[in-house]
């Protein structure tokens, strides 16, 4: 038993190094046009067997699964399952294209490191790490301009942006009464955002080049509050009813902009300027409103919606570019018999959902709008459980002038469950 927990001290330790190395170290875990603005690409809240149902967790409690969006629901542990651990990784698959151009782009990173586990008979704890915004791009542009290209000759444009941001997470939760539970959370916020604009004169000596970047250091706590209600429809059945909400308040988080302009030519290179700055960021206020009706071992179904106002959010020089955001989801899972000692697929947990979207991204005066299609199964072993997901969705349109991406994504986790760490008589 010692050497077990002595394991799981050692793989939390290891995993989360691993992970904050991969965030600084890995420059594109993302590749979108779409994260050229604000805080860069917004990642889709939760964990491999809730993101296979459409990101669903707010008004859902399951004592197999964390959900760190909602502080209430960290009370979800009983007497047997009080201790889930979780940890997992994700590729990415993106397809992007115009009315004259494509592209296409493949990524894969480690995605979340998470713990859910019982404090006495009414609390409970949940903390981990995952990815709130990546930044990933690389768009080149050529001077056409005939005037231009015969003075100056080959011009182009470079556009580059990486790395993102990161939130650790702490909830606590609390069940007064077996109905009602209540939560407060805490999310540390931290990363870099890099933006690189690069004006290159590739044939004419006469002509500097130009190699800006804009560094956003960001490190600052937001809290969260929830709750959650439980009506028992059936207790006999175990059919109920949850409804859940959360609320994260508008804050402004702490950063620090570096910028620095470099002019090169054939025979000289100078640093034209460089600063740095303390700046605020404004976090805005987030509302998830969710729930779900299920059977205990059987079969859930559940809504959530989610809101924030990005419009006011002026992150290097992005006003404008971002608006309000918000999502409606549908998901569930059903499992034809957990206990079903002959046949293994019967014992699997089948999930799905559907997402439609409108995001915070602003294109040309057009609002971006996002919908998707999520599948995934979850495989239970002697340790706990082995969960894949798949995400198709499109975004986007090439229509006045935008870009429509395409994306498939797929992610995989394993789930320790607590009979993972239950002490035995004999060993």
């Amino acid at each position: 038993m010692q050497r077990r927990i002595k394991c799981v001290i050692f793989l939390w330790i290891f995993l989360a190094g691993s992970y904050t190395f991969a965030q600084e170290n890995n420059s594109l875990n993302t590749y979108t046009p779409y994260s050229i603005s604000g805080l860069g690409d917004i990642v889709q809240q939760g964990l491999t067997s809730t993101g296979s149902m459409a990101g669903i967790s707010c008004g859902v409690r399951d004592v197999y699964q964390i959900d760190y969006t909602n502080p209430a629901g960290a009370s979800a542990r009983d007497s047997v399952m009080n201790f889930v651990l979780d940890f997992g990784g994700e590729m990415k698959n993106f397809y992007s294209k115009t009315t004259t151009k494509s592209t296409s782009y493949n990524t894969g990173n480690f995605h979340h490191l998470a713990a859910a586990f019982a404090v006495g008979r009414k609390f409970g704890v949940n903390i981990g790490i995952t990815p709130f915004s990546e930044v990933g791009y690389e768009i080149e542009k050529r001077e056409k301009t005939d005037s231009i290209v015969a003075t100056a000759g080959d011009v182009r444009y470079q556009y580059r942006g990486e790395d993102g941001l990161n939130q650790v997470f702490l909830n606590l939760g609390f069940s007064p009464m077996p109905s009602l539970a209540v939560g407060v959370g805490a999310k540390y916020y931290f990363g870099t955002l890099s933006r690189y604009y690069n004006t290159v004169y590739s044939t004419n000596a006469y002509y500097y080049s130009t190699y800006s970047s804009d560094l956003l250091k960001v490190s600052n706590m937001v809290p969260v509050f929830g709750a959650q209600y439980t009506l028992n429809m059936n207790p006999k059945k175990g059919t109920r009813a949850v409804f859940g909400v959360s609320y994260q308040p508008q804050m402004k988080l702490g950063a620090t902009e570096n910028v620095t302009s470099t002019v090169e030519s054939s025979v000289s290179s100078d640093t034209a300027y460089g600063f740095s700055n303390n700046v605020k960021v404004l976090m805005p206020m987030q509302l998830n409103v969710g729930a779900s009706v299920m059977a205990t071992d059987r079969w859930m179904l559940g809504a959530e919606f989610n809101y924030q106002d990005w419009s006011k959010t002026d992150v290097m020089g992005s006003l404008g570019d971002m608006g309000t955001s918000y999502s409606v989801k549908l998901g569930g899972y059903y499992i034809p018999n957990r206990y079903d000692v002959r046949y293994f697929l019967k014992r699997l947990t089948y999930r799905g959902g559907l997402r439609y979207s409108q995001t915070p991204y602003v294109h040309n005066g057009n609002k971006v709008n996002d919908m998707a299609l999520t599948l995934g199964v979850s495989m239970p072993v002697r340790a706990g459980m082995l969960n894949f997901g798949a995400e198709v969705g499109r975004r986007g349109t090439t229509a006045n002038g935008m870009i429509q991406e395409t994306y498939l994504n797929f992610s995989f986790s394993i789930t320790l469950l607590e009979s993972w760490f239950r002490k035995y008589q004999y060993e």
